[in-house]
């Protein structure tokens, strides 16, 4: 049952382990400069992305039309002067599809455009236009105005961390199995994009040049496999989980380089779940993408500090069966967020390195966990809100590594309405009135084992308070723990 559920996880770090690029040490080093490539600029076409967003809106429903048969699929021009009649709505879409993947499938309207000269500011229109041609024009049901939110700008960072990735990954140089390798994750990583080089033939054209838009950049992926072990309580229930789990890391550039001049020049992205259990196979997702940055002078050579406005894009989920009653213990998105953030480096000495940040964040719109609303696909809230997160990194002797972090969401629903209310079967809610908040703590500790290999001990804390107008108080409580070995390209 799990098998093939995981056979892609499996395949898209496979596929890491042999497509490395130009990376870095696991050390203080990872930011020096590596030797750049001949770079290009892209030439701009704005209608042939709107051509790629065209087609891509037009392929995805006949997609759900004539293969999986959705009768949302079911559009004709009565259905398209309904849809601009109602307005926007809030719609009742599964969590993972209102804020994971239509956030993803903003991505491939921002690429169509950045993949054809828009710079990232430039992109994002084109990710807003594709979502308003879906809402009203690719549907029968109401256009949603959560979807075009999410879509517009969670697809923004989801974009634009996917064409920095495939900038890194591409290579004309390349032939044989190398060039296979890297043209199948390529695909992985941006499918339009990629079938569009295979329409075009670039995918096995060779050249003499890498072909990448930006120069190479410092960056480092960790990958790491292992057991987890999770205890949740509730209710004054407990629920004991043993699991395979896996988590990749990927850090892009480096945050104090004065050079850093565009959106997205340092980013970073983890990706955390779980294989061949009930769990889900994604389970944390965490996006931080710098947009804008200052750095501040110290009188200290050794130390660093720097200002900047940061895009974050949060994920995360769980689930557990009690008694079996399947409960999801805690669930929470940030899926279009931005705010203010502070990264402060010293080096103490030759052996000793420490580092923090400190990010504040509104959340224009996010999900949380509810236990009440229970309509069509949807047992969770939508809402507004503001999260917190801080990082404290103590490095030893290049060798041992302590991190803790902690994290702090909080979403508001205003709305809602009354248990027992008739207008309920409207829908048209962002769930039930009141607040959810998410506070998330977990102390890692890595020792690495030489330039490549490294073990790993994590401890983490979920404590989930979900505050009703109508109901009472729920809290949540779940504890984990994971022992892991991994791989530092």
């Amino acid at each position: 049952m799990y098998f093939k559920r995981d056979a892609f996880i499996l395949l898209y770090i496979f596929l890491i382990f042999h497509v490395r690029g130009q990376l870095s040490a696991y050390s203080d080093s990872i930011f020096v400069e590596d030797q750049t490539d001949t770079t290009y600029r892209i030439p701009t076409n704005y209608l042939q992305a709107t051509g790629i967003i065209l087609g891509t809106n037009i392929g995805v429903w006949s997609f759900d039309k004539f293969i999986m048969k959705k009768n949302y699929a079911r559009i004709n021009l009565n259905t398209i002067q309904q849809n601009f009649k109602t307005a926007f709505v809030w719609d009742n879409d599964m969590f993972s599809t209102n804020l994971f993947a239509h956030p993803y499938h903003g991505g491939l309207y921002f690429n169509s455009a950045r993949f054809n000269g828009m710079n990232f500011w430039n992109s994002v229109p084109f990710a807003a236009g594709g979502s308003l041609m879906w809402e009203f024009f690719m549907e029968n049901e109401p256009p949603a105005i959560n979807d075009f939110i999410t879509t517009t700008i969670g697809g923004a960072c989801l974009g634009e961390i996917t064409f920095r990735i495939f900038n890194q990954v591409i290579d004309n140089r390349a032939m044989g199995f190398d060039r296979f390798k890297r043209e199948a994750l390529l695909l992985i990583i941006s499918p339009i994009q990629e079938l569009n080089r295979m329409i075009t033939g670039e995918a096995w054209k060779h050249k003499s040049i890498k072909g990448n838009a930006f120069p190479l950049t410092p960056i480092r992926i960790l990958t790491t496999f292992g057991y987890r072990f999770m205890a949740d309580n509730t209710q004054k229930k407990h629920d004991v989980s043993h699991l395979i789990c896996y988590d990749v890391g990927l850090f892009y550039g480096n945050p104090y380089d004065r050079n850093n001049e565009k959106p997205y020049d340092f980013f970073s992205l983890k990706l955390g779940g779980n294989l061949y259990s009930y769990q889900p196979i994604v389970s944390r997702i965490n996006a931080l993408g710098m947009l804008f940055a200052k750095n501040i002078n110290l009188r200290n050579p050794n130390s660093q500090l720097m200002m900047g406005i940061f895009q974050h894009f949060n994920f995360y989920q769980a689930k557990a069966d009690i008694n079996k009653l399947t409960l999801n213990p805690y669930k929470i998105s940030e899926a279009a967020s931005i705010g203010t953030g502070i990264l402060f480096k010293i080096k103490v000495s030759d052996q000793i390195c420490f580092s923090s940040s400190l990010h504040l964040s509104t959340i224009l719109l996010g999900g949380s966990q509810t236990d009440h609303y229970k309509f069509d696909n949807r047992d969770y809230n939508m809402g507004s809100g503001f999260s917190t997160k801080l990082n404290l990194e103590l490095l030893l002797y290049n060798k041992i590594r302590i991190f803790l972090n902690s994290e702090d969401y909080r979403i508001y629903s205003w709305v809602g309405y009354p248990p027992n209310d008739q207008k309920k079967s409207n829908s048209n809610v962002q769930g039930d009135k009141g607040d959810a908040s998410l506070s998330v703590f977990s102390l890692n500790l890595n020792y690495i084992i030489n330039q490549h290999f490294l073990l790993t001990a994590e401890t983490g804390y979920y404590y989930r308070k979900s505050d009703y107008k109508y109901y009472s108080t729920i809290k949540h409580r779940v504890a984990e723990s994971k022992l892991s070995v991994g791989y530092i390209f």
